[in-house]
């Protein structure tokens, strides 16, 4: 067991594990908290599966990165479960080698292995559920669903294990899923940086491809490109939209995934390719979003979407699908958003025309988004509440002699 960071009077060495560090909401969230812990009392490392990712280059020099397939042969055939268990043990080598006193990971990808490491090297571990699981892992591509449901299951109820959702909603599914008492689940939801994301905003980029408008709106979607996302969605929708106005609407897609060229396909089939934008990973799509008349999620399920929180502080209006119990708290009943039925070309399209028709319903609807935002996921507070838990966390860990 890793000695005591209290026993010591040193700072708390806190491990941050992901994936990546590419441009998804949990990699902004994981980049944000080493970033911005307190020096004082805690010592950040990152460790990442795949050592890649934009925000990479934004940690503050005095984060160490570790990578687990700097180390291995990628290109090399495994048996099903080697990967993981060479991962497992990787980890916690690295986990005893730089004495970290907590590990904290998102995602329930990252669970599987942090949760296993952190039990062998014997230190606790704060894990963040980021979407239902009812949807988000149920739903999902992974092979092998139910042993890694029980591995998961068995993660979530280890002693030393400190669970976080990120809105109720996310925390009573994950509770139900994995059959676990809801009382072990805490709740902690998405912080918005409101100072750095309107800075972001002002700042000139040359990442953006500005095709001339002179009329017409543009809406923008954001996320990374795979079918749960719904960009086939927005696609269909915006056809049905433009034959709705005499002025054109534009689509501006942020992001990149595995089904880019499908998409791109497909809007080349509904006759939208002019109108269409396919940006790629923007390091900052802040301008975007703030200059866009609407930020669309057309998701078919999602946890707390970072991206509209953001959008709601730079005051751009969001519709999006009902596709979760976060997203329809945030939104309200239509009073700080719109809700769509999940799958609905046709309801979507009926907003995103009307959307360049409802200024100042909108314009209500934005500043009470804004106020919300503001209030409920201010980033001081966020980062205070993790803290504590992390500090909580070793702690009743020593006290329990590590068992």
């Amino acid at each position: 067991m890793a000695s005591s960071a209290a026993n010591t009077n040193r700072p708390l060495r806190v491990l941050c594990c992901s994936g990546s560090l590419e441009g998804g909401g949990s990699e902004r969230q994981l980049w944000q908290l080493a970033s911005q812990l307190d020096r004082k009392r805690f010592t950040p490392g990152v460790y990442l599966l795949y050592r890649r990712g934009h925000y990479i280059e934004q940690l503050p020099k005095d984060v160490s990165v570790t990578g687990f397939w700097s180390e291995f042969d990628e290109s090399q055939r495994y048996w099903p479960g080697q990967i993981r268990r060479m991962q497992i043990r990787h980890l916690a080598k690295v986990i005893r080698e730089q004495r970290i006193d907590v590990v904290y990971d998102r995602t329930f990808h990252m669970t599987l292995v942090t949760a296993a490491a952190a039990s062998r090297a014997g230190v606790p571990r704060v894990s963040v559920i980021v979407s239902p699981p009812s949807a988000d892992f149920q739903k999902s591509r992974e092979r092998f669903r139910f042993f890694k449901k029980r591995l998961l299951t068995s993660a979530y109820r280890r002693p030393g294990c400190v669970t976080i959702a990120v809105s109720e909603e996310v925390a009573d599914d994950a509770a139900a899923f994995y059959v676990l008492a809801r009382s072990q689940i805490q709740v902690l939801p998405n912080p918005v940086d409101f100072e750095a994301v309107r800075a972001a905003a002002t700042v000139p980029t040359t990442e953006i491809q500005k095709a001339p408008v002179e009329r017409g709106v543009r809406i923008v979607v954001v996320g990374r490109l795979s079918h749960e996302k719904g960009q086939r969605l927005a696609l269909e929708a915006l056809k049905c939209a433009n034959m709705q106005r005499a002025d054109p609407i534009y689509l501006d897609i942020v992001g990149d995934g595995p089904d880019r060229a499908e998409l791109e396909q497909l809007a080349s089939q509904l006759g939208i390719r002019e109108q269409v934008t396919f940006h790629g990973f923007l390091s900052n799509p802040y301008p975007m979003i703030r200059d866009s008349r609407l930020l669309c999620i057309p998701s078919e399920h999602e946890g707390l979407p970072n991206v509209v929180l953001e959008a709601m502080a730079l005051g751009t209006a969001v519709v999006a699908t009902d596709c979760s119990g976060s997203l329809r708290t945030l939104i309200g009943n239509n009073e700080r958003g719109i809700l769509v039925p999940p799958g609905d070309a046709r309801s979507l399209a009926l907003e995103f025309a009307r959307e360049g028709d409802a200024a100042t319903e909108s314009s209500q609807r934005r500043k009470l988004a804004s106020d919300w935002v503001e209030k409920h996921h201010a980033m001081a507070n966020w980062l205070g509440e993790m803290q504590s838990l992390l500090i909580r966390s070793e702690t009743d860990w020593q006290r329990s002699g590590g068992e």
